[in-house]
């Protein structure tokens, strides 16, 4: 009896009684989580955004792999640029008045080249109705040439080598880039 007074005395007795300790705990417990959950979503999308960026992006892995492409002879151009597009892509599509740019003020030593990976005759009438006549056009799957998205730009010397790689809708500085190579 004397514990009891002497929990009374100080106010436990009431506050345990009264589930204060519990809707306490409740409220520990479920701060606790939303932290966690906080952290947890910050830390995976730190982790993805380093592996987006490592070694300059997904499109940098492919600078210094050879492509083979069929009916392609990269020899006979010092450089080619090859457009990885697809009829389905929104940022491909955005970026045709660019492409149609490029094959308009290309140089005769640079040789364009899209790929996609849709059925030859689809592609075909897509780069010639959207692009430009002038642009030979493979159907091939874009996982052959290394790409896994598109657009995505590669430009390659007369040994099939690639030496530079752009990934995405480019901006001015990034179609500044891609024209100041070519």
């Amino acid at each position: 009896m004397l514990r009891c007074i002497g929990f009374a005395k100080f106010g436990f007795l009431n506050k345990l009684e009264g589930g204060y300790v519990m809707k306490r705990l409740e409220v520990i417990a479920n701060i606790s989580v939303i932290v966690a959950s906080v952290v947890l979503v910050i830390f995976l999308g730190y982790q993805t955004w380093e592996r987006h960026k490592a070694a300059g992006g997904p499109a940098k892995r492919l600078i210094g792999t050879t492509l083979h492409l069929p009916g392609v002879d990269f020899a006979s151009r010092r450089k080619t640029l090859v457009i990885a597009i697809s009829t389905s892509c929104r940022f491909c599509e955005d970026s045709v008045p660019f492409y149609r740019k490029l094959a308009e003020n290309t140089n005769v030593q640079t040789h364009l080249v899209a790929v996609l990976p849709q059925p030859q005759a689809v592609a075909q009438s897509y780069v010639r109705n959207s692009i430009a006549t002038s642009i030979q056009t493979i159907s091939a799957p874009l996982n052959s040439i290394g790409v896994n998205s598109t657009p995505t730009l590669l430009l390659v010397d007369a040994d099939g080598k690639v030496k530079n790689a752009w990934l995405g809708k480019l901006d001015d500085s990034g179609q500044k880039q891609v024209q100041s190579q070519l």
